[in-house]
């Protein structure tokens, strides 16, 4: 799998488009993060680019969107686009179905991710994904908004996204399992008596003729992670291939407030290390239960996101705008108060430090340069598009 990530007239906008591998014949699927098609007049050359968008599958709004912009956005991107699933809060969904503009079929709502372990439900949303052949097993994308703690209008939640690919062929893994469960699980109904007294111990090649599931997929280890924190109440990961996972957080989350949800959601999925990290290079105030390993103080000297880009080991990180001009009023006058307290970082300071912090886990060696098994830090333009696979970044 490839993912592919464009961003587009808004700093906050992106298309991401899953590709599956070469052979592969199955249509790529698209998500279209917060569509904006009006720009002060400097930007007015790149709206025309937007007709000419794919039709997304899915479309999802981070919450404290301007209104009056949401709704042109989404008339213009979406005039007879009858299979787009329009995916949001419940506040910015209950404004959608107001204006009577699309079917309420179309509009679902994903409400704030709660830990499964804690209070024993699921509030993932999820979505399938049209098998590859007739009688196959499905794919899924599951969309998750993990809002940061003690932020009561969510304008600074994250969006966590996974895909997971249907099956290119007929797997044997639940096969496999069935048998296994059968020979090491179940009793004889009738079993020898010699065997009701000792069993013999089993030969090698009574060993190695069982049927074994197949290895899963490589998911690094959180060293980050508090003990104990990844082996409570997890789910087996699914076995159907390479998961793509992306955090999108236009205006900063901290990891205190992401860590449950990776180390529950991604881990059961797969999904790690993450592919992609949308978040802003923003360094700011925080009061000290927001910080996570850096809460021994009231202000970070090092961006909000470096701290997820390393504990997730993040393919990328891809930068987006902390104040963001397209908000809601009451989430712009947060942002105001805040804005004295901020500070952006530029691309090759964020590489930098990134850089250095994986040097010191042991993760890339200590150099200014990108480095080739670490975070690659990305500041793109309009327009400007990069595809991630696992082998690496393609600009």
């Amino acid at each position: 799998m490839s993912l592919t990530i464009c961003k587009l007239c808004s700093a906050d906008s992106f298309l991401l488009t899953f590709t599956p591998l070469l052979g592969i014949q199955r249509d790529p699927f698209h998500i279209l993060l917060n569509p904006v098609v009006e720009e002060p007049p400097l930007y007015r050359q790149y709206i025309s680019s937007s007709c000419h968008l794919p039709e997304p599958d899915l479309i999802i709004i981070s919450p404290g969107r301007d209104d009056d912009l949401l709704e042109a956005s989404l008339l213009h991107g979406l005039p007879d686009c009858a299979r787009t699933i329009i995916l949001t809060d419940a506040a910015t969904a209950k404004t959608i179905r107001g204006w009577r503009h699309f079917d309420d079929a179309m509009i679902k709502t994903i409400s704030p991710w709660q830990d499964p372990r804690q209070k024993g439900r699921d509030t993932v949303f999820r979505l399938p994904v049209s098998p590859c052949y007739a009688g196959g097993d499905h794919g899924e994308v599951t969309v998750a908004l993990v809002p940061q703690k003690r932020n009561d209008i969510c304008t600074r939640a994250a969006i966590g996204i996974t895909y997971r690919p249907p099956p290119s062929r007929p797997s044997t893994f639940r096969r496999s399992m069935a048998t296994t469960s059968t020979a090491f699980m179940r009793i004889p109904p009738i079993a020898p008596p010699q065997l009701s007294i000792s069993l013999p111990k089993p030969s090698l090649g009574d060993l190695t003729t069982k049927p074994v599931p197949p290895t899963p997929p490589d998911t690094p280890i959180l060293t980050q992670f508090p003990r104990g924190g990844t082996d409570k109440g997890l789910l087996v990961p699914r076995m159907h291939g390479r998961t793509l996972s992306v955090i999108f957080s236009p205006r900063g989350t901290p990891y205190g407030s992401i860590r449950p949800y990776a180390t529950s959601h991604l881990v059961s999925e797969a999904a790690l290390p993450l592919t992609a990290l949308i978040h802003s290079f923003d360094a700011e105030f925080m009061p000290r239960w927001a910080m996570g390993r850096s809460g021994n103080c009231s202000r970070s000297p090092l961006p909000i996101g470096q701290e997820t880009a390393l504990a997730l080991g993040a393919r990328s990180w891809v930068r987006t705008q902390g104040a963001d001009s397209n908000s809601s009023g009451k989430a712009v006058a947060l942002r105001s108060k805040q804005r004295r307290r901020t500070r952006t970082f530029l691309r090759h300071e964020v590489q930098e430090m990134l850089a250095r912090a994986e040097a010191v886990e042991g993760r890339a060696p200590s150099s200014r340069e990108t480095p080739t098994n670490g975070t690659r830090i990305l500041d793109m333009s309009r327009g400007e598009e990069v595809t991630i696979t696992s082998d690496g970044i393609a600009i």
